[in-house]
C-alpha cells in the first residue's frame, strides 16, 4: 500500500479541517477523504488516529454497509 503525501494543492485545506473536525469531535477518531470523480484513482487521507486503526475502522464501515451487518442497538 502506498503512503503518499497529501497532494499539494489540497494539504493547507485538509490539514484545516482536520484541526477543527478534532477540536469539534474531542475524544472521537475521524478520517476526511478526498478523491478525484472518475478514473484518475488519487484520493488524499488525513485522520487522527493510528493508520493501522483506521483501516480497521474502515473495513467495519465498508462490511456493515455493503453487506448490512448493522449491530443491535442498545435500549
Amino acid at each position: 500500500m502506498s503512503k503518499q503525501p497529501i497532494e499539494a494543492q489540497y494539504r493547507d485545506a485538509m490539514n484545516a479541517i482536520a484541526e477543527v473536525l478534532s477540536e469539534a469531535l474531542e475524544g472521537q477518531g475521524f478520517a476526511l477523504l478526498v478523491f478525484d470523480f472518475g478514473d484518475k484513482g488519487r484520493m488524499n487521507y488525513i485522520s487522527n488516529a493510528r493508520r493501522e486503526d483506521m483501516i480497521v475502522a474502515m473495513k467495519e464501515f465498508i462490511s456493515r454497509n455493503e453487506f448490512g451487518d448493522q449491530p443491535e442497538q442498545e435500549q
